[in-house]
């Protein structure tokens, strides 16, 4: 067997791997995804998440999650059957560019955010604590939209049709494409997702430290433990819960990044080189599965919410009690939160009406 014909059947069989792999895995993620936006949104909008002002920001980043799903992810399962839209549509090839770049960022924006007012919520200054007033996600969040949609408007035009790839034409701005791409989703934002995470936790320990002083104090004192706990922080608390979930979704984004932003660095260098089929069709692959691990992180935010959570988990519980469910999805006239029955009152007036049989 000649080389040519050995490198032709390992490229032929690396490219059937790779549509195998990413055509189950695309589809679980956007039957998985949209699963879990639904529940997110369910969850979030909920009176307990809805007095807090980072549940906005959550339930921002999960809108724009569906749009991601059902158009960026639902174009690459069709890829995976041969059926690519993009080859033919110019409009399409564009958007599905610009919906990709711009939602991306926009996702991990509003995490950040999130993890800012988590920060500004556990100071001990006034003036950092008024970030989490209701009204300035309502300002921030269409905002941020709007600038980060205008700033990235640059996407489109560079994109065309090419003997029926959808691809970046200029070779200059692929190396542009690449390092933007690196800096911002690589660098600038998760260095932020650091710095505040940090100042967070550091927030919570002196506030901890200052709630136990004060019990020692007032204990010393002789006065009753009890009076001193309410004030405590209270680790069940939503507020707690939510800084805590904040905090393992942006540990999980950075690892999940950290191939994103090689693979980056690494086209922005070598796009002007001269590359062999077998080379190009390795990194194809390498970009595939990089993308796909990508998408994966967007789709999995209620997994992680709901393992890193004990509230979350129990609201999800309640949540998909049979009455409470059938309600919120066909509507119900009393309020499913002040009529509904505790599994032990049920029990309870199962086992008085037993008794009274005759």
């Amino acid at each position: 067997m000649s080389n040519t014909t050995a490198i032709n059947l390992y490229i032929a069989s690396l490219n059937l791997l790779q549509n195998n792999i990413l055509r189950y895995t695309y589809i679980i993620i956007f039957i998985a995804g949209n699963i879990g936006c639904f529940l997110n949104v369910l969850i979030f909008t909920r009176q307990n998440y809805r007095q807090l002002s980072c549940s906005y920001y959550i339930l921002a980043s999960t809108f724009i999650d569906l749009i991601l799903i059902n158009f960026i992810i639902l174009l690459r399962i069709l890829n995976t059957f041969n059926i690519d839209p993009t080859q033919t549509s110019l409009i399409i090839c564009k958007i599905r560019m610009y919906i990709a770049q711009a939602a991306g960022v926009l996702i991990r924006i509003f995490i950040v955010l999130a993890c800012i007012d988590r920060w500004a919520m556990t100071s001990r200054v006034v003036k950092r604590r008024a970030f989490t007033n209701m009204k300035i996600p309502k300002i921030l969040i269409p905002s941020v939209i709007i600038a980060w949609c205008l700033i990235t408007m640059h996407v489109p035009f560079y994109q065309d049709i090419v003997n029926h790839r959808c691809i970046i034409t200029s070779t200059n701005y692929t190396t542009f494409y690449n390092i933007f791409n690196a800096f911002i989703s690589g660098l600038i934002i998760p260095m932020l997702m650091i710095i505040f995470s940090l100042l967070t936790v550091r927030n919570v320990r002196h506030l901890q430290q200052r709630v136990h002083a004060r019990v020692q104090i007032l204990v010393t004192a002789n006065v009753n433990e009890q009076t001193v706990q309410p004030q405590a922080i209270n680790k069940k608390s939503y507020d707690y819960q939510l800084s805590f979930m904040i905090l393992i979704q942006e540990c999980v984004y950075i690892i999940s990044n950290l191939p994103f932003v090689v693979y980056s660095f690494y086209i922005a260098i070598t796009s002007s080189w001269s590359k062999p089929i077998l080379q190009t069709t390795i990194e194809t692959f390498s970009m595939n599965i990089v993308y796909a691990l990508l998408y994966l992180n967007f789709s999995s935010t209620f997994y992680i919410y709901t393992i890193a959570s004990h509230t979350f988990r129990k609201d999800l519980k309640q949540l998909l009690s049979y009455n409470r469910f059938r309600s919120i999805l066909f509507g119900n006239r009393q309020n499913i939160e002040d009529v509904s029955f505790t599994q032990d009152q049920i029990r309870m007036r199962t086992r008085t009406a037993t008794v009274n049989m005759p």
